[in-house]
């Protein structure tokens, strides 16, 4: 039997993050069975990637984790992996994802990576057809405004963004010792869950007609009924176009 390709997912950005988007793949897989399944390899190698936010708001004092993206793509390549994704969306801010590509088309140019917010641009405009839309995020991904390089302004898209205080709360409901979502990945604190379903309903009284979850945590954390409007996963997005180029026939429908 012809071996189907692998599948490769770089994650430890964070690692319950990459565990979901792994998630997302078999549950958008049409199989009756565990060999229907696609070939998935996850490489999560937390302590050579340094934090995204981090480096981006401290003018790259912190290592660039572009570095240990490129090495965590490269021991995929090693496993057999001929595509594969990013699983955080800080990691694609410019300072971050140009670099990182820039590598890996030299050194491992077979390796397809799929770029995940200009995936999730391209399926909002052409699918979803929706226009004004919110966006949760870490504070490095707003101050980068990586969302406004693809959700572009003459292309139709309105990104309505957390005021200060707004992404503060985002901040520490993703990043909190005490409640976030990186430190209680496996039961997430009910106060992080508030404060990130006040910042989804100032964005709908704003006018947003459906907000991005602009961080591969906040999916960990928010349910379809916690918003009036519809919730967009980037990592759903890119996860189902992964499996789009792999075996296209596989693909069950867009959840609605």
């Amino acid at each position: 039997m012809e071996s189907m390709s692998i599948i490769g997912v770089i994650g430890g950005v964070g690692p319950f993050a990459g565990l979901d988007f792994v998630k997302k793949i078999f549950s958008n897989t049409r199989a009756g069975c565990d060999q229907d399944h696609l070939n998935c390899v996850l490489i999560s190698c937390s302590s050579i990637i340094p934090d995204r936010t981090c480096f981006l708001l401290q003018n790259g004092e912190e290592g660039n984790p572009a570095l240990g993206m490129f090495e965590s793509a490269r021991r995929l390549h090693a496993a057999g992996a001929r595509i594969a994704a990013v699983a955080c969306n800080t990691a694609h801010a410019g300072r971050i994802f140009t670099p990182f590509s820039a590598m890996a088309k030299e050194s491992i140019p077979d390796l397809n990576i799929i770029n995940m917010l200009e995936t999730c641009a391209l399926f909002v405009k052409e699918s979803l057809k929706i226009e004004e839309l919110g966006l949760l995020a870490t504070i490095g991904t707003h101050n980068s405004r990586v969302y406004h390089e693809y959700f572009r302004a003459e292309d139709g898209f309105s990104l309505l963004e957390p005021d200060s205080e707004g992404q503060e709360n985002l901040h520490k409901a993703i990043f909190s010792g005490e409640i976030g979502i990186k430190a209680h990945s496996d039961e997430i604190k009910p106060q992080a869950r508030d404060l990130i379903k006040a910042e989804i309903d100032k964005l709908v009284v704003r006018g947003a007609k459906a907000v991005i979850l602009g961080c591969t945590e906040l999916p960990l954390a928010v349910q379809g009924q916690d918003s009036p409007v519809l919730i967009i996963d980037p990592g759903l997005i890119a996860a189902r176009r992964l499996i789009a180029l792999t075996a296209p026939e596989k693909l069950l429908p867009y959840p609605c």
